[in-house]
């Protein structure tokens, strides 16, 4: 102010001569001394300052995205588990292991600040209460892929489901059952595809469940509309067989 030589600092956007904004802080203040007395004036370039802003800003939208999903997945969870549960014991049991399931997928995003998981570690981390990927009982095989956070939370669930069908009632349940989960990448007309196959032998034989339980319907239906262009769920007689042909740019991430 003109009475004290003095003004509060303010903000404002200057041109540089290329024409590129900048944004900047404006200042100003009386200096005295014994010989010399006037005015300084600062201008800072605070274009750093204004960028992590917007970081945080966006950091700030996801994690509330984030939170909402995770809300809905957990609250579809719950519902779609009691109604098939036959007793509260058994919907407990049921819905704390499928929490489970997707806190761990929670925790390998979380390793990459959400930017992706791998598919690998997806698979053993499902497989991981029933058997270790690398024992005999257990094959995995496939050049590692990075998917996409809403597809690695979707195929973490649909993995828990195989491996808990496969320890409970198919070839995990036995000491001679083995599993294979392979992948590939394939073209299917003009379209490259991730083809994921789920394959359980030397189990204990398979008939068709009289009914279409949860995990039967997350991959026939859930996973079908999110993220696949064809599943097919079989009950063989010598296993269960799960295939998923995924387009690359719905799954995998950049």
């Amino acid at each position: 102010m003109r009475s004290t030589g003095q003004f509060q600092p303010f903000e404002k956007e200057l041109f540089r001569k290329d024409g590129s904004r900048v944004p900047v802080l404006l200042g100003g203040a009386r200096f005295e001394g014994s010989d010399d007395q006037g005015v300084a004036a600062f201008v800072l370039d605070v274009s750093e300052r204004k960028q992590a802003e917007e970081r945080q800003r966006l950091l700030l939208n996801e994690l509330n995205h984030r939170v909402k999903n995770t809300l809905a997945i957990v609250q579809a969870i719950a519902v779609q588990t009691l109604r098939m549960a036959d007793s509260p014991r058994a919907f407990t049991d049921a819905f704390l292991a499928r929490l489970l399931a997707l806190s761990q997928t929670h925790n390998l995003l979380n390793e990459t600040s959400w930017l992706g998981a791998g598919l690998r570690d997806i698979v053993c981390a499902e497989l991981a209460p029933h058997a270790d990927c690398d024992a005999e009982r257990v094959r995995v095989t496939g050049e590692d892929v990075r998917l996409r956070p809403e597809a690695a939370v979707t195929l973490g669930m649909a993995f828990h489901e195989l491996a808990t069908n496969a320890a409970k009632y198919g070839a995990l349940s036995q000491p001679s059952g083995r599993v294979a989960v392979t992948w590939n990448v394939s073209a299917q007309g003009h379209e490259p595809l991730l083809c994921l196959k789920w394959q359980e032998t030397n189990g204990p034989p398979v008939r068709p469940p009289r009914r279409r339980g949860f995990g039967s319907r997350l991959i026939e239906r859930d996973l079908q509309r999110q993220l696949t262009t064809e599943v097919r769920l079989d009950f063989l007689p010598e296993g269960v067989r799960c295939v998923m042909y995924l387009p690359l740019e719905r799954v995998v991430a950049g």
